[in-house]
């Protein structure tokens, strides 16, 4: 698909709190050069006193409104929020309309979108159809993750792994004021066949006298199986969206990803045959994000000064489900 649309303003969120390898490896009885060496995170962003996720998410939308001179007042019907989240909060209402709820913004019309690392890419894609057929003028791409809580200290497949944060980009439609972003070419796919690869499943429900309780596994996941997927089905995924642009590799400024651990990206990185000086990797520094990484990754890129006015980007989204995505723009 091609659109020509606004890019409003980005603006993202992490964790207040430092959670450093040190103190990850001490539950396992290991010291901190072995995640340093397994995963090549370094530190990760955690939630601290009073912090959760839709706090994050709300934090990153308003820095997006800041970056874009949008007061939250301004908002009502004419704009969408598309919200996905990782991280317990509440069964009912959805997670995004709570979100809302917190912005204050009564009249804001809201989606909730079910997912994990690769869903920002079918949400961009919902987002851009939404404003072609001018079902609104405006979109809210949020995004947010916090669920150590589900993540069992002494597992080595998954310790040290996350962080806790969120990333927003608003959308306008091309009337609304300057198309800056030009979205030449967009594709994803599932492979449910690989659900299995990582879950946190709810095993049961127990009732009590005033409330019911959850029993909740930890989040599992095969990290070297899910690791081969993904270098398996990413160059199938990538090839229709360059190809649709016009594009080889040669011609993309930056590559901004998924950030599920340096690792895996430097893996990815070579059998691509991409370039490791146009790929950040922020998730040295704040942890795996899940799905808030894409968008986080963009936000700080931009904080950077590392979008420019014609760089060619290449959007890469990978996950759980199993998912995959990506995207050729231009700013």
């Amino acid at each position: 698909m091609k659109a020509h649309v606004g890019l409003r303003g980005v603006g993202h969120a992490v964790g207040s709190a430092v959670l450093d390898n040190a103190e990850v490896a001490s539950s396992l009885g290991l010291g901190p050069g072995w995640l340093t060496d397994r995963t090549g995170i370094v530190e990760r962003r955690v939630a601290g006193p009073g912090e959760d996720v839709l706090g994050f998410a709300g934090a990153a939308i308003r820095n997006a409104c800041q970056d874009g001179a949008l007061s939250l007042t301004e908002i009502g019907q004419e704009t969408v929020l598309m919200h996905t989240q990782v991280g317990p909060v509440s069964v009912a209402p959805p997670a995004a309309q709570l979100l809302a709820g917190r912005l204050g913004c009564a009249e804001l019309r809201v989606v909730g979108i079910d997912g994990m690392c690769a869903e920002p890419i079918a949400a961009l894609e919902l987002a851009l159809l939404m404003l072609q057929a001018r079902r609104c003028r405006r979109v809210i791409l949020s995004t947010a993750a916090d669920f150590l809580s589900l993540i069992d200290p002494r597992d080595p497949d998954t310790v040290g792994l996350f962080g806790a944060g969120a990333g927003t980009i608003i959308l306008e439609s091309e009337a609304e004021g300057d198309p800056n972003l030009l979205v030449h070419s967009l594709y994803w796919e599932t492979h449910p066949q690989h659900a299995g690869l990582g879950e946190a499943l709810v095993l049961g429900t127990t009732q009590r006298d005033t409330h019911a309780s959850l029993d909740v596994s930890y989040y599992t996941m095969d990290g070297q199986r899910l690791a081969k997927v993904a270098i398996r089905t990413l160059p199938q995924v990538l090839k229709p969206v360059l190809d649709e642009a016009g594009w080889t590799l040669e011609d993309v400024d930056l590559v901004l990803a998924h950030q599920p651990n340096t690792k895996m990206l430097e893996i990815g990185i070579r059998a691509l045959g991409l370039d490791a000086d146009i790929v950040p990797m922020p998730v040295r520094w704040l942890g795996n994000l899940g799905p808030a990484s894409l968008l986080v990754n963009l936000s700080l890129a931009r904080a950077e000064g590392r979008l420019p006015t014609g760089t060619k980007v290449l959007l890469i989204a990978f996950g759980l489900g199993f998912s995959c995505g990506a995207a050729a723009v231009e700013l």
